[in-house]
């Protein structure tokens, strides 16, 4: 009888040790490739909807507008001087403390709920208004932003409020190109110009000197808004969809050491008459050591984002504009001031 050999079948042969470096190596180099893609994706519909906040804020605006005869939201400082030491105020609500456009603008963003629970025979941190000022409302934040939500420990540029932190804001309206008080950025240089006498020179009527606590300087603002008072649409001579209204700010420390803080300043809340406007004489993003002051210093911060490569501006007619960051000084000057002729 014939016996057959037993055959054993073939055994598996695993992956060598230089066949699983070259499929982690491949894997690797897919996550590289994929991984930016990904995030590019997440930081684009961030910027859509800090866009379409803004968007909002304009809508609110021209709410504001139509119903306020043709006037811009009131901003409103706790101005202690009136040209002279009268502290008047021209608000109808209230002869006491400082209230933002922002807290105007709340009942146009279907926000009257927060509104209706301010005291406004008080200060806006005063008694019951100090849990509405710290009260957080998204439509005041740009999802690029990692700041905290409550932020900013001043309600006004008297020192109000220190200490204590409110609702943030990631928004502020435009003073145009000016040089003021809490505004004034020394260490930004007046920049060239293409006509003489030169605009950007402090203090000059092309950059004017506007205290932000009289009320008779106000009329020097070239900006579509106010440290205090409001502006009507006719003010607006170059145009409202030339002329911005309200830009992403990240109100940060800055700072001309080291290191750049990108952690926010004391008036970064949206109840802060101060940190609620912003001077466009700044750059966009500026983050030059050589246009900056020390860390936390106010009057460095203004229109800046997370974003890469520039920020977003709301226009007067509410349309809403990506600018890059090298946008020409002429052009950030001609798009901030309202009645330049530009």
């Amino acid at each position: 009888m014939r016996i057959t050999p037993c055959h054993r079948p073939a055994s598996r042969r695993g992956f060598t040790l230089v066949e699983l470096l070259v499929v982690i190596a491949i894997i690797g180099v897919l996550i590289g490739l994929l991984l930016p893609a990904v995030q590019a994706a997440r930081e684009a519909a961030r910027r859509s909807s800090c866009a379409n906040n803004l968007k909002q804020l304009g809508l609110a605006i021209h709410n504001v507008i139509s119903s306020q005869s043709e006037t811009l939201p009131y901003n409103k400082d706790a101005m202690r001087a009136n040209g002279g030491n009268t502290g008047i105020i021209k608000w109808s609500l209230s002869q006491n403390g400082s209230y933002s456009w922002m807290v105007m603008s709340l009942p146009y963003m279907e926000q009257m709920n927060v509104y209706d629970r301010f005291d406004f025979s008080q200060d806006s941190n005063a008694g019951s208004n100090l849990a509405v000022s710290q009260t957080v409302l998204p439509e005041f934040f740009c999802p690029s932003n990692s700041q905290p939500k409550q932020r900013g420990s001043l309600i006004d540029n008297a020192g109000a409020g220190g200490g204590t932190n409110y609702g943030g804001t990631d928004y502020s309206g435009s003073l145009g190109h000016i040089w003021a008080g809490w505004k004034d950025c020394g260490a930004v240089p007046d920049f060239p110009d293409n006509q003489t006498p030169s605009r950007f020179t402090r203090g000059s009527a092309g950059t004017p000197w506007v205290s932000q606590q009289a009320m008779s300087e106000q009329v020097r603002v070239n900006g579509a808004f106010k440290f205090a008072d409001t502006t009507s649409l006719s003010e607006i001579t170059d145009g409202t969809s030339k002329t911005i209204a309200v830009v992403e700010d990240m109100h940060w420390r800055g700072g001309n050491g080291a290191t750049f803080e990108k952690t926010p300043n004391d008036v970064a809340n949206w109840v802060c008459s101060l940190g609620a406007v912003t001077n466009l004489r700044n750059p966009l993003n500026n983050k030059n050591p050589a246009w900056q002051q020390a860390a936390g210093d106010r009057r460095c911060s203004g229109w800046s984002s997370n974003h890469p490569g520039g920020a977003h501006a709301m226009h007067v007619d509410g349309s809403v504009a990506f600018y890059q960051e090298t946008i020409d000084h002429i052009v950030r000057r001609a798009l901030a001031t309202k009645d330049g002729g530009d």
